[in-house]
């Protein structure tokens, strides 16, 4: 999905990309399954389960009701996590995982939009933990990503505190382009 909004009000426009099977070629989150699991951070299992999901996910996408027991496993799954090594993880293995998945075309489409003097917008259903610095190597100005509630310890609650996925994902575009 590419969006461009322009106001002609406002000299401001914007692109909106979403990240996904999008700009690069796999699930962001699920990219990561991987490195989560060499991180301590998620069982054999899990890891088995979230490379499972990654290939339903490349085949056909995943359906709403599939997209809601991936929101709820996940939720689970990342419950007592702390933030800062999950951080830690991403900017470790960032380049390694997601260089190699940026379509070209994509990459070329948002230097053009910078060179048109367009803000740049990532959208993705994925966690803002891993959104926001593939946004940042893609040179995105600003990402819509689903957040989780983060607890006092520093730790993933488990609840989902923003949810970008559907008319909640589309909503969040809107007020963007609107601002």
């Amino acid at each position: 999905m590419l969006l461009v909004v322009e106001n002609h009000s406002l000299p401001r426009t914007a692109a909106f990309f979403d990240l996904d099977k999008t700009v690069i070629a796999k699930s962001s989150t699920l990219t990561f399954g991987k490195s989560f699991y060499q991180g301590g951070l998620i069982n054999r299992r899990a890891a088995l389960r979230t490379a499972y999901a990654q290939f339903v996910f490349l085949v056909g996408g995943m359906d709403h009701d599939q997209m809601e027991r991936t929101r709820e496993y996940l939720s689970a799954l990342v419950r007592g996590w702390n933030v800062q090594q999950v951080k830690e993880i991403v900017a470790e293995t960032l380049h390694d995982l997601i260089d190699p998945l940026i379509y070209d075309e994509a990459a070329s489409l948002i230097e053009e939009h910078h060179t048109a003097g367009r803000d740049v917008v990532i959208v993705s259903t994925s966690g803002a933990e891993v959104v926001e610095p593939i946004g940042e190597l893609l040179g995105a100005d600003r990402v819509v990503a689903t957040r989780m509630v983060v607890g006092e310890d520093g730790c993933f609650t488990g609840e989902v505190g923003y949810y970008a996925y559907g008319p909640t994902k589309a909503e969040a575009v809107r007020e963007l382009a609107e601002s």
